[in-house]
C-alpha cells in the first residue's frame, strides 16, 4: 500500500529568462500574436507593388520628351535664324517660337471593318445599301511586371503656333512684310501669328 503523502512528480521548466517567458501564458500569447502579425505583414507586402519604379519611369519619359521638345524648338529657331539672316536688310535676329502643345505618341492600331447590307423597298424595286463600320483599337503589349501598355510606333512633334522675330530691319515695312511671308511659307502658319519688331 502506497503512502498517502507521496509527492507527485513536478513539471520541469527551463531555467533563465526564456524559461520564465515560456512558463508565463500571457507572455507566450503575446509572442504568438506578434509573430502572426509579422507573417501577415510579409504576406501583404508581397502583393503591394512599390510605386517607385513606375513613377521613376514616368519621370524619365517626361524628361526625355521635354528634351526632345527643346531640341525640336532649337532646330526650328536655328534654321529660321539662318534663313532670315541671309535675307537683305534683316540683319541680326532674335527669334522666339511658341509650340502648339507637346510631343504626342503615335500608337499602333488594329482596324476592324464590319460590312453590313441593308435593303430598302421603293415600290416594286428593292435596293440594297452596303454600310461599313470601322473600329480602331490600340495594340497592347504586356510588360515584364504584368501591366499592359499601348505599342508606340513613333512621336508626333507639335506644330508651330506663333513666332516673334526681333531684327535690325524690324522698323521697315517692306522688310517686315518679306519676313512675314518667308516665315509663313517656311512654317505653314498664318501671317497673323508672326510678329516682327525692331531690335533695340
Amino acid at each position: 500500500m502506497k503512502e498517502g503523502n507521496e509527492s507527485r512528480p513536478q513539471k520541469k521548466t527551463p531555467d533563465g529568462i526564456i524559461g520564465k517567458i515560456l512558463s508565463n501564458d500571457k507572455a507566450l500569447t503575446i509572442i504568438v500574436i506578434v509573430g502572426l502579425i509579422g507573417i501577415g505583414m510579409i504576406f501583404i507586402s508581397s502583393y503591394i507593388r512599390p510605386p517607385a519604379k513606375e513613377s521613376s519611369a514616368a519621370a524619365d519619359e517626361s524628361s526625355a520628351e521635354d528634351s526632345l521638345l527643346e531640341q525640336y524648338r532649337s532646330s526650328i529657331t536655328e534654321e529660321l535664324g539662318n534663313m532670315l539672316a541671309s535675307m537683305d536688310g534683316v540683319g541680326r535676329t532674335k527669334i522666339m517660337i511658341t509650340l502648339d502643345g507637346g510631343v504626342r505618341n503615335i500608337y499602333a492600331t488594329d482596324t476592324d471593318i464590319n460590312g453590313r447590307e441593308t435593303s430598302r423597298k421603293n415600290g416594286d424595286d428593292e435596293n440594297a445599301d452596303k454600310q461599313n463600320t470601322e473600329k480602331r483599337s490600340c495594340i497592347l503589349v504586356r510588360n515584364k511586371d504584368g501591366t499592359e501598355k499601348a505599342l508606340t510606333v513613333g512621336k508626333m512633334m507639335p506644330s508651330v503656333k506663333g513666332v516673334l522675330i526681333v531684327c535690325d530691319g524690324g522698323d521697315d515695312e517692306g522688310i517686315i512684310q518679306r519676313v512675314r511671308e518667308a516665315v509663313s511659307a517656311a512654317l505653314d502658319i498664318s501671317q497673323t501669328h508672326i510678329c516682327v519688331s525692331k531690335l533695340g
